[in-house]
């Protein structure tokens, strides 16, 4: 993991400003970092402070990550509070908007149970969930997958 400061971003991210902190996160030698759970951590404590701080090189095999406790604590200083199992993206999707609506809260980690990969198959993944209120101000969810260095904001439908 390095820590070099770089620049600030606004308040009000884009899909732009997304993109580039999750290019920054994952400083891998090849296409897959293989630890989702430290990629994940870092792009939020990134996106909470609003810079390029953190990042992280491949730390292992794509199928061995971090327990996220421990990255947690690593990271934050804590372990981070945990929500209860929702079903569909659509149910994330609903719940993020709402803490959005009661705490603004903007950034979060999702992990998924039941991921489909290729070449590994199913497993258990996580990736990033941030507002924004791009084109017509109206908040709304971007998924984001750090971890990926092609596609890293992807469609609901993938």
């Amino acid at each position: 993991m390095e820590s070099k400061e770089r620049i600030l971003y606004p308040q009000n991210l884009s899909r732009d400003n997304l993109k580039q902190m999750a290019r920054y996160v994952n400083n891998t030698y090849v296409h897959y970092s293989g630890n989702c759970v430290l990629l994940s951590a870092c792009l939020h404590y990134n996106i909470h402070h609003r810079q390029d701080i953190l990042s992280s090189k491949n730390t292992a095999s794509p199928t061995v990550g971090l327990d996220s406790a421990i990255v947690d604590k690593i990271i934050f200083g804590h372990e981070l509070n945990q929500s209860y199992c929702l079903n569909s993206i659509d149910e994330v999707e609903k719940e993020i908007l709402n803490r959005y609506d009661i705490k603004r809260e903007s950034s979060f980690i999702i992990s998924a149970e039941n991921y489909i990969v290729p070449i590994i198959g199913e497993c258990g993944h996580d990736f990033n969930a941030v507002v924004i209120c791009e084109y017509d101000k109206k908040p709304y969810v971007q998924f984001i997958d750090s971890w990926k260095t092609s596609n890293i904001l992807p469609s609901l439908q993938e």
